[in-house]
């Protein structure tokens, strides 16, 4: 058994795989609060509920700096056993072809890597998250750069913070384009602009790069939008954690 802990600036993500299968899988808040002792009180629970034992290796891979080494502190007790941090310039089963790879984020090398090995290259993964990403995959199989957004969230946010008269509210697809009322109205601008957004910059890397570049989602917002954005082959939810397993095993076999 593996634990993989994906640490993201919104949630973390863990998952256990046996043998190549990823089977419990959970997500908490990434709280900046939380204590090593409380990382591992939670995760001794969530283990405990999804009757997991026998954890022989984990993987960390975190965009978080500040909960990195706290929440490998909760996995050495918890799991028992010491976890990988994984780190881009580290990974030595993928070619970060790009000017900085020690600024590449974790998760961008993950996406690229699960895209590559399950999915083949070449591809365009977007990560629709609380920041979106589009990660390309060459034909070799390299990153080969990343473009990064705004997430619709932070999108959402952005747009309340904006206006001193505009509301917080909730992301969801609108019942008609025009609003009649400001909730409605800011909806459909955060909506349908992200819908379009995405789509509109997955259709120019498609006709830069080629058509045979095939799109791949991922990340929590794909549920809300794929069906709109409607220009992906292939939605997986759990790409960065099938990564950070790919690099655990490709460490833990060197």
């Amino acid at each position: 058994m593996v634990l993989v802990v994906d640490v993201g600036n919104t949630d973390t993500k863990f998952g256990v795989f046996d043998g190549e299968e990823l089977g419990a899988r959970w997500a908490v808040h990434s709280d900046l609060n939380r204590s090593a002792a409380e990382h591992e009180a939670l995760l001794r629970a969530m283990l405990a509920h999804h009757q997991v034992t026998g954890i022989e290796g984990a993987v960390i891979g975190s965009v978080v700096p500040a909960l990195t080494e706290r929440m490998a502190a909760g996995v050495r007790s918890a799991a028992g056993c010491e976890p990988l941090i994984a780190r881009s310039q580290d990974v030595r089963v993928i070619d970060l072809a790009v000017d900085r790879p020690a600024q590449v984020g974790i998760d961008r090398v993950a996406n690229a890597l699960a895209a590559r090995e399950f999915y083949q290259a070449p591809a365009i993964v977007v990560d629709l998250g609380s920041v979106t990403t589009f990660d390309i995959v060459n034909a070799a199989g390299s990153l080969a750069g990343v473009i990064i957004t705004l997430g619709m969230q932070n999108t959402a946010r952005a747009l309340t913070a904006a206006g001193a008269q505009l509301p917080s509210i909730d992301l969801a697809r609108p019942a008609r384009l025009v609003g009649t009322e400001t909730t409605g109205s800011m909806q459909s601008g955060v909506y349908w602009g992200y819908v379009r957004m995405v789509r509109g910059l997955l259709e120019q890397l498609q006709s830069e790069l080629g058509g045979d570049y095939r799109a791949i989602a991922t990340g929590g917002q794909a549920p809300v939008v794929v069906e709109d954005v409607g220009l992906f082959e292939i939605v997986d939810l759990d790409l960065t954690l099938r990564g950070l397993w790919l690099i655990q095993q490709a460490e833990a076999a060197a």
